[in-house]
């Protein structure tokens, strides 16, 4: 106990007293207080910086169990495939059955009296009646009109121009996308035609023995007149006019020794040559006839026949491609993508669509049933129809109806949406769609 008070006291030497320890010392004895350390309280605020106090000192959450979230997960995998499942049968259902009723969505024009013709024209629609041609979109409203009459219409596209033409008379109208462009009069009968892009037309006009070829600016000048001596060259039978309207190509019908043969020319307009020679290309097919030509693209052109149809390619069109059909032609139909044929087989009472692309490639083979006068390719799709029935079948194979559309059909065109089509008829102009 002593010692523990003995550590609470200080010795303090005095001044005068040199030697503590020696005789006669003495020692002065006093009691310090000795002041004990403070504890200081400190209070931490967080920063203006950190928005989150927990963000200084994080909570660690506790993680579910593992088999929790792969029960989650497949959960919500097992939710996706069954709406993407259902969304798959769903198009199949819609896209892979053949309908067979229509309905009428809009009433887009009343009936008119007399026959009109139609031709899609970019994404409208060109129409050629006796009071005049117009145009109008796929809603059914005019964009324009111009009163130029034609009885028996011929009508051609290329680009953004379109060419009207009598069939057997002298008159010739071109369009463009905001109306006419000019007009063109001939001194002989037209009896085939074609247009460029810029406008420029061809014509081939029935003279008798000698034929003749003419081209024409849109303002009705002569850029082209040539004579056909049919006893040498044969008798002109088609023309097509390159889109640029440098090239002009001609199926010649020669006949000798009773026999019958297609000869195929290509003439470059596009410069001049100084030996005044302008064939530039060609063949001669023997015991086939071939009544139409066409230009795919400037340097792409088709030739059909009875016995099948030949692919011409380069700026020197030479034959790429030669298609043999052994089945009798019916009928052809063409659009920028794909050439179709109505083929007849001896041996069935059916026929045979056949659809090409321009590489000779075939796409499609479909026997269907029913004769059918008109036969065209609309987006993709081969249209077929005769008075009120009408068959429909797409680029993939798919016969997407068959059956009647409630009128009689003139024309008719392909919408966007799901089963939607514009048609033409003795009913007026109608929006409608295919039911089962």
């Amino acid at each position: 106990m002593k010692d523990k008070q003995r550590m609470r006291f200080h010795v303090v030497p005095r001044a005068d007293i040199p030697d503590l320890f020696g005789e006669g010392t003495a020692v002065r004895i006093g009691r310090k207080y000795v002041e004990k350390p403070r504890m200081e309280m400190w209070t931490v605020q967080p920063s203006i910086e950190t928005e989150n106090p927990e963000e200084m000192h994080p909570v660690k959450k506790k993680k579910k169990p593992m088999r929790a979230r792969t029960k989650k997960a497949i959960r919500r995998w097992v939710i996706v495939g069954v709406l993407t499942a259902a969304v798959a049968v769903s198009y199949l259902t819609i896209t892979l059955q053949t309908y067979t009723g229509v309905e009428v969505v809009s009433q887009i024009q009343e009936a008119e009296s007399g026959n009109s013709f139609y031709i899609r024209y970019g994404e409208n629609i060109l129409s050629c009646d006796t009071d005049g041609v117009a145009l109008f979109d796929l809603d059914g409203a005019e964009l324009w009109t111009e009163s130029v009459q034609f009885q028996k219409p011929v009508m051609k596209v290329s680009g953004t121009s379109a060419a009207v033409a009598e069939q057997g008379g002298n008159d010739i109208a071109v369009f463009g996308e905001n109306g006419l462009r000019g007009q063109i009069s001939t001194t002989f009968p037209i009896e085939k035609m074609s247009v460029s892009d810029q406008g420029v037309t061809a014509v081939l006009l029935e003279n008798g023995s000698t034929p003749m070829i003419q081209c024409y600016d849109v303002s009705g000048n002569v850029l082209i007149e040539y004579s056909v001596a049919s006893s040498a060259s044969g008798y002109p039978i088609d023309i097509a006019l390159s889109p640029d309207g440098t090239t002009l190509l001609v199926s010649y019908l020669v006949v000798q020794n009773g026999q019958v043969d297609t000869r195929i020319t290509y003439y470059d307009f596009g410069k001049t040559h100084e030996d005044g020679n302008y064939e530039i290309g060609g063949d001669t097919y023997e015991n086939q006839l071939m009544p139409s030509v066409f230009f795919v693209s400037d340097d792409k052109s088709v030739a059909v026949g009875d016995g099948g149809f030949v692919i011409y390619e380069g700026s020197e069109p030479k034959e790429s491609t030669k298609i043999d059909i052994k089945k009798e032609i019916r009928s052809i139909a063409y659009d920028e993508e794909y050439l179709a044929f109505v083929l007849k087989d001896t041996d069935s009472a059916g026929y045979e669509l056949r659809l090409y692309d321009y590489n000779g490639k075939e796409i499609i083979s479909k026997e269907f049933e029913g004769d059918y006068s008109n036969i065209k390719i609309d987006d993709g799709q081969v249209i077929l129809f005769d008075g009120e029935n009408a068959s429909i079948f797409t680029e993939g194979g798919i016969h997407r109806f068959e059956g009647s559309m409630g009128a009689d059909i003139r024309d008719i065109f392909v919408l966007k949406g799901i089963n939607k089509y514009l048609m033409m008829s003795n009913k007026g102009t109608r929006t409608i769609r295919l039911t089962k």
